[in-house]
């Protein structure tokens, strides 16, 4: 599929209806049980994140010689770690504004959409973000990627897996072992 202009706006309504969910979870979720929380925020980033994507990406070559039973773990524990990190930013969502710079597309399938979150308040400094997001096999955008401030959060996380899975040669499950233990 060619992207055209109608494919840019709807990656850039993704990332709107994402952001806008997510501020609304942190805000009508604040007096939850945790664990319905969390339970909460778990079906809005599967939703919006493609986490098949982001394993594979991360574990680089490993993932091949993984088994079926480690990629479905690592997945999990994945998705566990963003969790916690959303969870621990979430409720400065509610004083933030997000604002689209612009949007472009690379290649065939992946959109690159540069936004700023900037704080109504003025007390935080700006921060600048560029989303990278594709089509997935249903048809709908989901994010692969998430640069702030020019640090790719998959770069990073696959830096330190790979690290992990070369001193271990391979084991994944001593990888997944160390994430489970990071909740």
């Amino acid at each position: 599929m060619e992207v055209n202009a109608d494919s840019l706006d709807k990656a850039n309504k993704t990332i709107e209806l994402f952001l806008s969910e997510a501020k609304t979870h942190a805000t009508q979720t604040l007096h939850l049980d945790p664990i319905l929380r969390t339970k909460k925020i778990k079906s809005l980033i599967e939703k919006y994140i493609n986490i098949d994507f982001m394993a594979r990406a991360t574990t680089g070559p490993f993932w091949n010689k993984a088994t079926y039973l480690q990629k479905q773990s690592y997945k999990s524990a994945l998705l566990n770690q963003i969790i916690i990190t959303i969870e621990v930013h979430l409720n400065k969502l509610s004083s933030l504004t997000y604002n689209t710079i612009n949007t472009e597309p690379r290649g065939t399938k992946l959109i690159y959409i540069r936004g700023i979150i900037e704080d109504l308040n003025k007390v935080k400094p700006s921060i600048n973000l560029l989303w990278k997001v594709a089509l997935n096999k249903a048809d709908q955008y989901q994010i692969l990627d998430l640069e702030i401030e020019n640090v790719s959060l998959v770069s990073s996380h696959k830096a330190e897996t790979i690290s992990l899975l070369r001193r271990n040669k391979g084991n994944f499950d001593l990888l997944i072992e160390k994430l489970n233990k990071t909740k």
